[in-house]
């Protein structure tokens, strides 16, 4: 009797010690959570004050930036800046990139007023892309609320129908039933989602996006465009209408009407490491006369988006390797 009562004891000091091990365990876990939780916070406060204090800097260089010069191009201080900042334990990557060197899709909507010739030169930069031309017929169908469309994703999981309005995002293009993510890595680094009345800056233009101005301007010619305008850029409009390819041509009609030596629109990718950690952000940014206005912040990228063919940031002529971004788009305004 006295030898149950010994082995009922033990037990009992067995499971209290079983419950207490649990216990510490638990404790233990959640203060390694809670500590986890507290490094990511912490993290998440510095590089978030980073990456905002870069959109500052961006601000206030783009704004020296205008009043400088008349031009933009490749070669100035915005594009041609060291992008890597030391900072405590860390380091932070900045890449401001020019937008209105790229085709807007927007272009093809209705607010364009010249959406026809606009979707024969993005039909043009496809093929000369390597890409489908049918994405460009599709989007010209997307923007055309008497085009019908509307049966073709219909079928879809969940069914949905075209916005008929323009895009916010060149991500939105993934909506179409002709581009898949293929395509979309493809032709991403050429394309862009501004206003419909943007112009296209041909100082900062690849040679793929020259050569679709106008159905006479081949590879060479538009090569040679780009080797024109050397590192200084053209000065006005007229000094690149000058050039042979245009004079050549009875018909110097031009795809894409509105052309422009300037840019008012930059994406800015920030990359923040700390101890291991990294915080990537791609802001929009809108230069006007009086200041700069942010239209989106994006949190969700993993790399840079630049302007293939850019002599400075190393990209060879017809870079078609390019990984887009992902777009989950927070549009806020916020004055300079």
């Amino acid at each position: 009797m006295i030898r149950q009562q010994n082995g009922f004891v033990l037990i009992q000091v067995m499971l209290v010690f079983a419950i207490l091990i649990v216990v510490a365990a638990k404790l233990q876990y959640e203060q390694r959570i809670q500590i986890d939780r507290t490094a990511q916070s912490l993290f998440l406060s510095q590089a978030q004050t980073y990456a905002e204090s870069a959109e500052a800097i961006a601000k206030v260089g783009l704004m020296l930036d205008l009043r400088s010069s008349q031009t933009d191009h490749l070669y100035e201080v915005w594009n041609t800046s060291e992008g890597l900042f030391p900072i405590d334990d860390g380091l932070i990557q900045l890449e401001l990139n020019d937008l209105e060197g790229r085709f807007n899709v927007n272009w093809l909507t209705a607010e364009s007023g010249y959406r026809e010739s606009a979707q024969q030169s993005l039909s043009r930069l496809l093929t000369i892309l390597g890409s489908k031309p049918e994405i460009a017929d599709e989007l010209f169908q997307w923007f055309d609320s008497d085009s019908g469309i509307d049966y073709l994703y219909a079928d879809e999981l969940p069914s949905y129908a075209p916005a008929y309005r323009a895009m916010g995002d060149i991500s939105e293009l993934l909506l179409l039933k002709s581009v898949d993510y293929a395509e979309f890595n493809n032709i991403a680094p050429y394309l862009s989602a501004l206003p419909a009345d943007t112009k296209l800056n041909i100082n900062t233009a690849p040679a793929e996006i020259i050569q679709s101005i106008a159905v006479y301007i081949d590879e060479s010619s538009a090569q040679q465009v780009v080797v024109n305008r050397g590192e200084t850029g053209f000065t006005s409009l007229s000094d690149f209408l000058n050039a042979e390819v245009f004079k050549q041509n009875e018909d110097s009609s031009v795809l894409l009407a509105q052309l422009s030596v300037t840019s008012n629109w930059f994406e800015l990718y920030t990359a923040v490491t700390l101890q291991e950690r990294t915080l990537t952000q791609r802001s929009t940014l809108h230069r006007g006369p009086t200041g700069i206005t942010l239209t989106l912040r994006d949190r969700s990228v993993q790399e840079a988006n630049p302007i293939p063919g850019d002599p400075i940031k190393g990209l060879p002529p017809a870079a078609n390797n390019n990984d887009a971004n992902d777009a989950n788009e927070s549009n806020i305004e916020n004055g300079a």
